[in-house]
């Protein structure tokens, strides 16, 4: 589904409160949070932008655990009465299961009045127990001192890279997200849906002689960086992270199908801390976001944002990119992985 950034603009300010969510003064809160982040940069991210402005807001200690979503989830499963986490960050398709699960809290504008900027598909796309906060778009990066004339659609990148014309770095089965911002991201732009992907299999049996496999994003870098590879499937942020870190010889396009949409949830478990409503209120704050945005160069959702120059040229739109259907993904998404096994095998 493409997003139309223009239906969620002009929502009403939200009226601002000397309260804390929970309804007590702010500075009488006190308290221990336990929120999560993953490692590098993400965690000094997620300290500077959302961990500070909680903490001087309420007089409370936010601790940060590092870490992943579904060891996180597998913390919370093991005791719900008492979770040991009071904020995840997760993945969408764990999103939806630890929702379907009655484990996590619904997320009204009651409980966080930044809620009311962000675009109501993120919080459906949770079963309205979460939303999204931070997203990439994939779509082809390439080397441009050897591609004059990239591809500019998914459909061409196809085509071109059968034909012999480019060599393709692509990720394999076994980079996590490659479900959803590859297969699922190829196979609609040419015309398929989650019970029909032979559109992207036989794609793929086209290209085969011209692929190569990344497992890790640094194997990508290293692809274009040594030659094996023209071009391939990647992410707008980490292409710009490299750009940032001298890497002036590479480019980004977002496909004119649309990229896939490949975001980061927030999620509060039941039991957990009522302070979890004031901290993921400032995760959602449209000056924290926009912070958040230039550290780790990938879009986020509160539709207030104004991106810096730099950032604005970068970011795809959230009208140019496509929201998976994440929830139908996790249905079918073992039986994607098992046909690849079978005729990829990479």
């Amino acid at each position: 589904m493409t997003m139309n950034r223009r239906r969620f603009l002009g929502t009403a300010g939200a009226t601002t409160t000397l309260l804390g969510l929970s309804g007590l003064p702010l500075r009488a809160q006190g308290g221990t949070l336990n929120v999560t982040a993953y490692g590098g940069v993400w965690e000094q991210a997620i300290r500077d932008c959302f961990v500070a402005p909680f903490e001087a807001k309420t007089g409370a200690t936010a601790t940060v655990s590092l870490g992943g979503p579904a060891q996180w989830l597998s913390q919370v499963e093991a005791n719900p009465e008492q979770p040991p986490l009071d904020v995840l960050i997760m993945s969408p398709d764990l999103a939806v299961l630890a929702a379907e699960g009655d484990l996590m809290d619904d997320f009204t504008v009651e409980k966080l009045p930044n809620l009311q900027y962000i675009p109501q598909e993120f919080t459906d796309a949770c079963l309205g127990k979460g939303t999204y906060f931070d997203y990439g778009v994939g779509g082809i990066t390439y080397n441009k001192q050897i591609v004059s004339e990239p591809p500019r659609s998914f459909a061409d990148f196809v085509e071109r890279v059968s034909s012999g014309e480019f060599i393709a770095s692509v990720p394999s089965i076994s980079y996590g997200p490659t479900t959803v911002f590859f297969l699922w991201a190829i196979n609609n732009a040419l015309g398929g849906d989650v019970d029909n992907v032979d559109p992207f299999f036989e794609a793929m049996a086209k290209m085969k002689d011209n692929l190569v496999f990344w497992a890790g994003p640094n194997d990508f870098f290293n692809h274009l960086a040594s030659g094996e590879a023209d071009l391939g499937i990647y992410f707008d942020g980490r292409t710009w992270n490299h750009v940032d870190e001298g890497v002036d010889w590479i480019d980004f396009i977002n496909p004119e199908e649309g990229g896939a949409m490949t975001a980061v949830a927030i999620q509060k478990p039941k039991n957990a801390s009522d302070l979890a409503w004031d901290y993921l209120n400032e995760v959602l704050d449209a000056g924290n976001q926009a912070k958040f945005a230039e550290i780790l160069n990938y879009g986020v959702t509160n539709t207030q944002v104004e991106y810096s120059e730099k950032l604005a040229s970068r970011v795809t739109p959230l009208s140019e990119a496509n929201l998976p259907p994440y929830a139908d993904i996790a249905r079918v998404r073992n039986d994607w992985i098992d046909r690849w096994n079978r005729e990829i095998g990479m």
